[in-house]
This record gives structure tokens, C-alpha cells and sequence, in this order.
């Protein structure tokens, strides 16, 4: 299945996530996993999500902080309980963090309850996205909302409305897909690309940057906003890009960043702010809950990758550099 084919059928993939989840989560025990502290981990993506997921249990009172999982492989004792993030759950170092933390309660997110990771864990929710491309887009977002559920019952929340999330998704991409033509034509030919957020917007950040680099081979990095203002900014001007999501300190930047020439992509729920010069403005909807909020935010950076992928003519094209020690296989190979 093709890249913008996949990014097309989120919302049927939303729905079909929904569903499957809520059927695992409503048989968790989460007793064990509500004590002490607990670590979100993966890689790549999923730890892109991690970060997501980290900031709405913080903001729901929970000790948590997100823990790559190349940190956890060398067996410290680090967290008291593990959730852990990987779409096919097949990554090696997910796997091997589980296995040298015995003692903390573990639950992975995956989409098959058969996966390594999924077996490493004591519980595990199944994820039901279907079909994903190069680079992921339904297993992202099936990622975080599986995640959402889980974060719910963990913490006791009050329950965000994940049923009106489908048709919230048609909608953000339609909007984001009006502006696509115009960010085409901005940030054709960059050499480089920031991605910037806040909080759990640094994870949605985290994921567009890797979504740029694996869709059109930019070099593109993640950072945190604040962060920004310290000396990484110092290396944009014209030639550059920037993708900001947020609605407070982003938006100044955005400004700044339109009055030097650099292109800017503010995905945004303030309605003060419109296109400039060099600036290109997506409005979303806000939500308290911080992972519906990465949920919106992250379709116009995969709409943006597609475009960036078409424009430096490689659409749908695959990894250059497979690796042979990053996932578990079966026997079949």
C-alpha cells in the first residue's frame, strides 16, 4: 500500500484501533502498573510516541518519563513498571529492555499479541491499524491512541471522546491538505529541517522530523522549544525549514522565523496568527488530553512528507540502508 494511500484511510484505521483496543484495555490490570514509577519506552517512532504519552501522564498526575529503550538494555533497575511501545513489536532493543527489567510490570502496545514484545510483556493491547507504508503512519497514531485508552485506566481520567476522533481526523487532514501546494512549492529543496514543539509536543516534533527524513531524506532534528531558543535556531535562514507545533512560544518563532525568509510550518489551534510571507499556517482543533492533541498535530507533517518525498522523486521509496539487527524474525525468516 502506498504512503498517501495509507495516510488517506487514517480515520478508518482510527476506527478499527478504537475498537480492538477497547476490548484489550477493559481486561487490563492496571493495579500493578499504577505503582511506583513508570517508564514509556521504544525507539524510532514509538519512542516518538513515548514522549507523547509520558506528557499526558504527567499532566494526569503520574510519575512517568520516557526511557529509550537502548537505555534500558543494560538491566539497571530503573522503573517500577514499563509500558512499551512498538507497532509490529518486533524491535530488538524494546524486546531486550523488557527482558532485563523481570521484576517491573510491563504492557506493550503492538498489533499482534503474538509478537516478541508482546510475549516479553506481562499484558499487552492489540493494535489494529492494517496495513502501514514507508515511513508509518496508521501505526503511529494506532500507537497513541491505544496508548490514550491505557493511559485513561491507568490514571483514572475522565474519559476524552475518542468515538468523534475519526471524523476529527478527516477533518485536519482535509485542512492540512489544503495548504499542501503551497508548502510544496516553500520547502522544496531545503537542506535541512527543525522540527520544534513543547512537552508532548516535542514527541509529535520527534515523529515528523523522522518522517521527513525517511520519506524524502532531509536531514531534519527535533527539538525541544525552549530548548530552540539556546543556539540551535542560530543555523536557519532561507535555504532552511521549520515545522513548529504548538500554540505559545511557537508562534513567536513562527514570526521571527517568517521575517528572516526561512519557511515555517505552524500547526496551530490559535485562530491570530495567518500565513506569511514564508510562513504557512495549519489550524487544528485543541484538546485538553495531550495525545488527542498529537493525534491531530501530526497529520500535516505526514501530509508534508508526502510532498517532500513526491518533490525529490521518491515516492514510496523504501530504506536505503536495511539493517539485519534491529528486529526479531521468525523462523520463516
Amino acid at each position: 500500500m502506498s504512503y498517501r494511500s495509507t495516510v488517506a484511510r487514517q480515520p478508518e484505521s482510527l476506527a478499527d484501533s478504537l475498537a480492538a483496543a477497547r476490548v484489550d484495555v477493559a481486561g487490563l490490570d492496571v493495579s500493578k502498573l499504577g505503582m511506583g514509577t513508570l517508564a514509556v519506552t521504544g525507539i524510532g517512532a514509538s519512542f516518538a510516541a513515548a514522549v507523547v504519552v509520558t506528557g499526558e501522564l504527567n499532566r494526569q498526575g503520574k510519575r512517568a518519563f520516557a526511557l529509550r529503550s537502548v537505555d534500558m538494555m543494560q538491566g539497571y533497575d530503573l522503573a517500577d513498571a514499563i509500558l512499551a511501545l512498538s507497532h509490529r513489536g518486533r524491535s530488538v532493543e524494546t524486546v531486550e529492555a523488557l527482558r532485563k527489567a523481570p521484576d517491573a510490570a510491563s504492557l506493550a502496545i503492538t498489533n499482534s499479541p503474538e509478537s516478541p514484545l508482546a510475549q516479553a510483556a506481562d499484558q499487552h493491547i492489540r493494535l489494529a491499524n492494517g496495513s502501514d507504508a514507508t515511513p508509518s503512519s496508521t501505526g503511529y497514531t494506532a500507537t497513541l491512541l491505544a496508548a490514550g485508552l491505557a493511559v485513561e485506566a491507568l490514571t483514572k481520567a475522565e474519559a476524552a471522546d475518542w468515538d468523534a476522533l475519526p471524523a476529527t481526523a478527516q477533518q485536519a487532514l482535509e485542512a492540512a491538505a489544503a495548504k499542501m501546494d503551497r508548502l510544496a512549492d516553500l520547502f522544496r529543496d531545503r537542506r535541512a529541517i527543525d522540527c520544534v514543539g513543547a512537552g508532548a509536543s516535542l514527541g509529535t516534533a520527534d515523529g515528523a522530523s523522522l518522517l521527513i527524513r525517511e520519506a524524502a531524506r532531509i536531514p531534519a532534528s527535533a527539538y525541544d522549544t525552549r530548548h530552540y531558543l539556546h543556539g540551535p535556531m542560530e543555523a536557519m535562514d532561507a535555504t532552511t525549514g521549520v515545522v513548529l507545533f504548538g500554540d505559545g512560544r511557537e508562534v513567536e518563532i513562527a514570526r521571527e522565523l517568517d521575517r528572516i525568509g526561512c519557511p515555517t510550518l505552524l500547526v496551530t489551534s490559535r485562530d491570530d496568527i495567518d500565513d506569511g510571507a514564508a510562513l504557512t499556517v495549519i489550524r487544528v482543533a485543541r484538546f485538553d488530553n495531550l495525545i488527542l492533541q498529537a493525534l491531530v498535530d501530526i497529520f500535516p507533517a505526514q501530509l508534508l512528507a508526502a510532498e517532500l518525498s513526491d518533490a525529490a522523486g521518491l515516492t514510496d521509496v523504501k530504506f536505503r540502508y536495511r539493517q539485519s539487527d534491529t528486529k526479531i524474525v521468525d523462523a520463516a525468516g
